[in-house]
C-alpha cells in the first residue's frame, strides 16, 4: 500500500528518466496520493477559474457522491497522475462521470492524461456502466484536445454545470466488455 507517498516534483524539477516504468494502481477517492494530484490540481485550476472557484467547489462533490474508483499513474514512487469515476445512476445508460482527470508537471508529455481515461473506461466497462459523462472549462483547450482526440463526443452543457459558464461537457459509449 503506497499509505504517506505524497511527493509532487516541483514545477521546473527536472523529469525523472524516462527509462523510469509507469505503473498504474488502483486507489480508493480518500488515499493520499491522489488526494495530493488533487490539490496540486486544485491550486493550478484556481488561477485560470478564480472568477467562478467558490461555485465549481460545490458542484464537484455534492453529498452523498459515490466514488466508483480512483487510478493513480506512478513515475517510480511519485504518483504523477489521477482519474477518478463517479457513479452518476441506475438508468439505461448506467451512467458514471470521469473526474479530477490531472497530470502533475513531473509526469506530463508521457501521455499519462490518454492513459487515465483508458484505465476509467476499463473500470467503466468492468463495472457494467453504459455511458461515460465529462465536464472540463473553456480555459482548458488542452483539455478538450485530449477528449477529442479520444473520441469523446462534445455535447450541450449538463446539470448540474449549466450554471457555469465555461462549462464543456463530453459524453461517451462504453461498448460491453
Amino acid at each position: 500500500m503506497l499509505g504517506a507517498v505524497t511527493t509532487l516534483t516541483p514545477p521546473g524539477e527536472p523529469l525523472p528518466p524516462a527509462a523510469l516504468p509507469v505503473r498504474w494502481v488502483e486507489r480508493g477517492w480518500d488515499d493520499p496520493a491522489p488526494a495530493a494530484l488533487r490539490v496540486a490540481m486544485d491550486a493550478e485550476m484556481s488561477v485560470r477559474y478564480a472568477h467562478v472557484e467558490d461555485l465549481f467547489s460545490a458542484l464537484v462533490m455534492p453529498p452523498g457522491t459515490a466514488w466508483l474508483t480512483t487510478w493513480v499513474a506512478l513515475l517510480g514512487e511519485e504518483p504523477v497522475a489521477t482519474a477518478t469515476l463517479r457513479w452518476l445512476g441506475e438508468g439505461p445508460d448506467r451512467l458514471a462521470e470521469v473526474k479530477k482527470v490531472y497530470v502533475a508537471p513531473a509526469g506530463r508529455r508521457r501521455g499519462l492524461a490518454a492513459q487515465a481515461l483508458r484505465q476509467v473506461e476499463v473500470s467503466a466497462r468492468r463495472l457494467g456502466v453504459g455511458r461515460l459523462h465529462l465536464h472540463t472549462g473553456d480555459l482548458q483547450p488542452e483539455a478538450i484536445a485530449l477528449y477529442e482526440r479520444e473520441g469523446w463526443d462534445r455535447v450541450p452543457v449538463f446539470a448540474p454545470y449549466d450554471v457555469l459558464d465555461v462549462s464543456v461537457c463530453f459524453t461517451k459509449a462504453v461498448p460491453p466488455a
